[in-house]
């Protein structure tokens, strides 16, 4: 009897040994998983990413008017460092709230529509791998009511 007893216990004891290092291997997994700013090329890559965005707004004839009196220099900064940060990114964004920010602009659906293809494009030609293009293109439609003054952000 003592014996079954003693079995298992030592059963139980691995059993819950095995499973919490499978746990905890798991979770480092899951830490070690690079962030969405990574995968999209950490700073260079997403600066790239946001400058080709903004090359493209302006051929873009459905928002080249929202883009005539920008200093693109300065946007990008906005923009990189808005996405940095929301990405995973080491910056802490102190920019307007992207309601503030998009206010003036009157932005349609279609002009939305159309500055995220333009980011798509830009996201896809810098090669970026489709997963992470699908979790770009979820943020910006997560930020459409926002930008479009329909809610706060």
């Amino acid at each position: 009897m003592k014996m079954r007893i003693t079995r298992r216990i030592v059963a139980i004891t691995l059993l819950s040994m095995s499973t919490f290092f499978a746990l905890g291997a798991a979770a480092e997994e899951e830490a070690a998983a690079p962030s969405l700013y990574e995968r999209l090329g950490g700073a260079d890559g997403l600066s790239q990413i946001v400058r080709d965005t903004i090359a493209l707004h302006h051929k873009n004839s459905t928002i080249a008017h929202y883009f005539t009196e920008v200093d693109d220099d300065v946007l990008a900064g906005h923009v990189i460092a808005f996405f940095a940060a929301g990405t995973g990114g080491p910056v802490n964004y102190q920019g307007r709230d992207m309601t503030t920010a998009h206010a003036s602009m009157d932005i349609s659906d279609a002009a939305y529509d159309s500055a995220v293809a333009d980011v798509m494009k830009s996201v896809k030609a810098n090669g970026v791998d489709a997963d992470s293009a699908a979790e770009v293109a979820a943020i910006l439609e997560s930020l459409r009511p926002a930008i479009m003054g329909t809610t706060e952000s």
